[in-house]
């Protein structure tokens, strides 16, 4: 019987690169652990690339399939029963209903102390994932595709966002300041900069991705950031630009936001 590996990033991309070449057949079985790496497959499935994670036949669940029901549904939310180690949240409901946002963020703080990380900073990282989250509505140009997304399990906490929108490089180059980004690479190092924005330097805007950064301040993170045909990520313990990683991949839709903290 064949060895069923985790579908990691790593393992996306290689399926990723086969599908963009014509060449997807005969994928191995791979079982879906991690949270990040399904909601990219979600984002090259908008784009037509690969299949949803719910119809792929080489992808097994382990549980975290679940909370991306509504992903590729009509579904608003949903919170996983029992102890609510997951949920999904669609980000037009930011926007009308205050207390159901609330309500889920409360839900992710309580997962992610069950996980066994402390209160303060749990704290801080739920807010980094409401600065996140209000990137849809002020870049995205497609607020009722976006969604949020937490899973949690002893040891490891999770969310993504994403969204099916114009994607970063667009978003910028909306102002002339930012005419000079030469491609998605260019553009996502430049919205991770403290102060960055379509909005322009003088805003006093793009602080979201700071404030995610001082979340993770003596944390373990593993971050993956995704627009067009490229990502950034970085990892290790208080990550921050300076050992970002930035690589061509196959074109995905819109923007994705994935962060994985383990204690």
């Amino acid at each position: 019987m064949p060895e069923i590996g985790s579908l990691t990033f790593a393992a996306l991309d290689g399926i990723a690169f086969a599908a963009a070449r014509g060449r997807l057949c005969d994928v191995p079985t791979y079982v879906a652990d991690d949270l990040g790496p399904l909601v990219e497959m979600v984002q090259l499935a908008r784009a037509g690339l690969l299949p949803p994670p719910n119809s792929a036949p080489w992808l097994r669940s382990n549980g975290t399939d679940a909370v991306l029901r509504g992903a590729v549904s009509s579904s608003e939310r949903w919170t996983s029963p029992h102890g609510g180690s997951s949920g999904f949240l669609r980000c037009d409901v930011l926007q009308e209903e205050t207390k159901r946002w609330t309500s889920f963020k409360l839900e992710a703080h309580k997962a992610a102390i069950s996980a066994g990380f402390a209160g303060q900073a749990v704290s801080r990282l739920i807010g980094a994932m409401g600065e996140i989250a209000d990137n849809v509505l002020e870049h995205s140009e497609a607020v009722p595709t976006g969604f949020i997304v937490f899973c949690s399990r002893p040891g490891c906490f999770e969310f993504a966002v994403a969204d099916n929108g114009i994607g970063t490089l667009a978003s910028l180059r909306s102002n002339p300041e930012y005419a000079h980004l030469a491609d998605e690479g260019d553009a996502l190092q430049c919205a991770l900069t403290d102060g960055e924005s379509r909005y322009g330097k003088g805003a006093t805007r793009g602080t979201g991705f700071s404030t995610l950064f001082r979340s993770l301040v003596n944390m373990n993170a593993s971050l993956r950031f995704r627009s067009g045909d490229h990502a950034l990520s970085m990892q290790g313990t208080s990550p921050t630009l300076v050992n970002a990683h930035v690589a061509r991949k196959p074109r995905a839709s819109g923007f994705m936001t994935s962060v994985r903290c383990t204690t």
